[in-house]
């Protein structure tokens, strides 16, 4: 093989950044520094786009049991990705899943994709990586890419490792002192992969060969209930089956493990009389992830960082991912640790200590074992590559090593750039001074204030015991809350009101009210009345329990903030530890989730027209954005800024609703439609001159990005009005901010 390789044909490529991984992280990557006007070459092996959320790893796309957010899904560029997955796996699938990624990158005309081609060496010389070769063996061929800044977005940190810098590799024993009660593997082994059982038409038996050594029920717990729980969603289809655990051979193969699965399944498991008529019919090769090379860096990233929450001068994305609880390779949620609240990620664990022209993404990040792989999860490496690819073409923009733009007001400005495309780089605050609308006064066509009333169209009905209700309340009195819910029967209902404690105040805190309520059958809601001063605004919470069932309805269309968090499953499938006892019933789709019906008194103000100018872009301790009232929109429904002067501008930047409450499937699934519901399609943009003139500046048809910029030439205005003429279905219009800038 190896003369073969000597005798390829080799050709030569030159970018100015050439990102290896294709990955979220490279596609990311690859994206933002060509909107900076970097030439770009991104390298994959596989021949396809997705890495971890791809067919072979099968990791979702985000953990929404990590930190206690309703609103966690990440925005910034990310979330240019959900249109495409919409619109282009119309069958949802693995297949269609990696065609969106595909086309979302085929957009960037300064991305050129190189798939199917493997990293083989670097040319490693005076502190900086001059060229890699990788070869393409089913074309026969190897390419030598030469750039100015390479970045490592492979996942187990190979082209650090090929480049020889100092790094590590493996379990890292100092790691134990940050997280007690942690097991190292010992003589053990790991393995993965996917099963396709199918229904035959009569009975199989099965008999175990003898080479076969594996025992399933010497398998790790988490290993078996994962097992467990994907066929308790349909026994016919695809299921992971994963190995932690005693093996006679140093390595497993994927064969045994799984005929050891399905000697238990058929043979001495409970549901053996059930699967008698299934058959196995395919074994995938082994997608049991190895260790990634660490590489090291100008600063390391531990366990407590991630479980403090420190704020880190160079931080330039926001991770939001579980801390495992021990060293296992398998994917049980069962040792996922939650974290209170996100995590911020610097830039020097990006920087390669020994290689100037070299950036660590994800998991090959210069961290500790457990913590690279929290940042090895797509969310987190998503951000990390967004970030990274900026540093790289900022580097080049203003010829300066990665390590100095770290330093004093060049890391501000890298946040102020990431900001401006609502990319989170710090859990505090991006000053934006120059952000005209903030000097602006607002109006808005017309506001949602009473969500109670407007409320009349039942989507579920959910029958529990205990329950949680999260609100915003925007006065610092609370004289009273309604809250919508019926009786079986005359029952006694324990009502406790908590105010809003934690990160963005997004857990239930300290009681502030607590009594019970005698609730009659005929009744359809409950009056509390704590009739309190606040210390502060944001999130409210009632929780209501009692020894019998009622039943809270669920109205269509819930406005942002009006929450409802079911009391969590108990069973043995959901051994999961999370910081809440409850869990928020959200949209599965792209429609708006439904939402409890709550009056508080004196009246919420949250979705005001001023919430536009302010820093946030999207949900935080209150909701933050502008919401209409209801309208079939045969008359536009609009938002104005205008300026006690003239105000000269260039551009101006826009940020729609996008469901920030809804996940993406953990599996790819057909949605049925091309974007959210609450998503603005079609809008308009007048300016008023300094003459008091109105004039059409922008009409724009069919929108499906969540977050627009719009540039012209220099105008002089004194007013604005953004003009929403409809949305993706949804029967309001939502807008979280208007930026301006000169």
């Amino acid at each position: 093989m190896a003369n073969a390789c000597s005798k390829m044909k080799i050709s030569s490529v030159r970018s100015d950044i050439i990102v290896a991984g294709g990955g979220l992280a490279g596609v990311c990557a690859a994206i933002i520094a060509a909107r900076q006007g970097k030439l770009v070459s991104l390298v994959e092996k596989k021949s396809y786009l997705g890495g971890k959320v791809g067919a072979d790893k099968r990791i979702p796309f985000e953990d929404f049991g990590s930190v206690p957010l309703i609103y966690q899904r990440d925005s910034g560029l990310i979330n240019e990705l959900w249109y495409y997955l919409y619109r282009f796996n119309s069958e949802g699938t693995y297949i269609g899943q990696a065609i969106a990624i595909n086309e979302w990158l085929k957009n960037e005309k300064r991305v050129k994709v190189f798939l199917d081609t493997e990293l083989e060496s670097v040319s490693f010389n005076k502190g900086r990586i001059r060229s890699i070769i990788a070869v393409n063996r089913s074309l026969d061929f190897k390419t030598a890419f030469q750039g100015k800044y390479f970045l490592d977005c492979t996942g187990n940190g190979r082209l650090a490792k090929l480049s020889g810098v100092a790094g590590e590799q493996g379990v890292d024993r100092n790691e134990l002192s940050d997280l007690q009660n942690i097991n190292l593997p010992s003589g053990e082994s790991f393995c993965s992969c996917l099963v396709c059982i199918v229904k035959g038409d009569r009975e199989y038996s099965f008999e175990c060969p003898s080479w076969v050594n594996l025992r399933w029920e010497d398998n790790h717990l988490g290993a078996r209930v994962n097992f467990i729980k994907s066929l308790e969603k349909g026994f016919v289809g695809e299921h992971l089956v994963e190995w932690h655990g005693p093996s006679s051979t140093e390595r497993v193969s994927p064969n045994e493990l799984a005929l050891s699965a399905w000697d238990f399944l058929k043979n001495r498991s409970p549901l053996r009389k059930i699967v008698k008529n299934f058959k196995l019919s395919f074994v995938s090769k082994d997608m049991c992830s190895s260790h990634a090379f660490r590489a090291s860096g100008e600063s390391k990233l531990s366990l407590n960082d991630l479980m403090n929450g420190d704020s880190l001068d160079d931080s330039v994305a926001v991770g939001r991912s579980s801390v495992r609880g021990n060293f296992s390779m398998i994917s049980s949620t069962q040792e996922l640790l939650p974290l209170t609240q996100p995590f911020e990620i610097p830039l020097g664990v990006m920087i390669s200590k020994e290689c100037k022209n070299l950036l660590l993404v994800g998991a090959s990040g210069c961290a500790t074992e457990l913590t690279s792989r929290s940042l090895g999860e797509p969310s987190c490496s998503s951000q990390m590559g967004t970030a990274s690819g900026l540093v790289a073409a900022l580097s080049i923009e203003k010829n300066r090593m990665p390590r100095t733009l770290a330093k004093g007001g060049y890391i501000d400005e890298i946040r102020r750039r990431l900001n401006r495309i609502n990319h989170t780089s710090s859990l505090r605050d991006v000053d934006d001074d120059d952000n005209l609308a903030t000097s602006a006064k607002s109006n808005a066509s017309s506001t949602l204030q009473d969500w109670a009333g407007s409320a009349n169209i039942i989507l579920k009905e959910v029958e529990t015991r205990k329950c949680l209700f999260q609100f915003p309340v925007t006065s610092m009195l609370l004289e009273r809350i309604d809250i919508w819910l019926t009786g079986s029967n005359e029952q006694e209902l324990s009502i406790k009101l908590f105010d809003g404690a934690g990160y963005q105040n997004s857990t239930a805190g300290l009681c502030l009210h607590s009594e019970n309520v005698k609730f009659k059958k005929s009744e359809t809601f409950i009056s509390v009345k704590p009739d309190l001063k606040l210390d502060k605004r944001g999130w409210c919470y009632v929780e209501v329990e009692s020894e019998q069932v009622f039943t809270v309805p669920l109205f269509r269309n819930g406005p942002v903030g009006y929450v409802f968090h079911d009391e969590r499953s108990t069973s043995i499938s959901n051994k999961r530890k999370y910081i809440s006892e409850f869990k928020a019933v959200i949209s599965d789709t792209t429609s708006v989730s439904a939402s409890p019906k709550i009056r508080v008194s004196p009246p919420s103000l949250a979705y005001e027209s001023g919430n536009v100018t302010t820093p946030d872009f999207r949900p935080n301790a209150l909701p933050s954005l502008w919401i209409s009232k209801q309208t079939d929109f045969q008359y536009p429904e609009y938002i104005e800024l205008e300026w006690q002067e003239v105000q000269k501008i260039t551009c101006i930047e826009i940020s729609f609703d996008p469901s920030f409450e809804v996940a993406y499937p953990k599996k790819p699934t057909s949605m049925g439609t091309v974007n959210f519901h609450s998503l603005v399609k079609d809008y308009r943009l007048y300016i008023t001159t300094k003459d008091q003139k109105s004039k059409l500046l922008v009409d724009i048809k069919d929108n499906q990005l969540p977050f627009v910029s719009h540039l012209f030439e220099a105008i002089e205005i004194k007013a604005l009005e953004l003009e929403v003429l409809s949305t993706h279905g949804l029967d309001r219009a939502q807008i979280y901010q208007v930026r301006v800038y000169s």
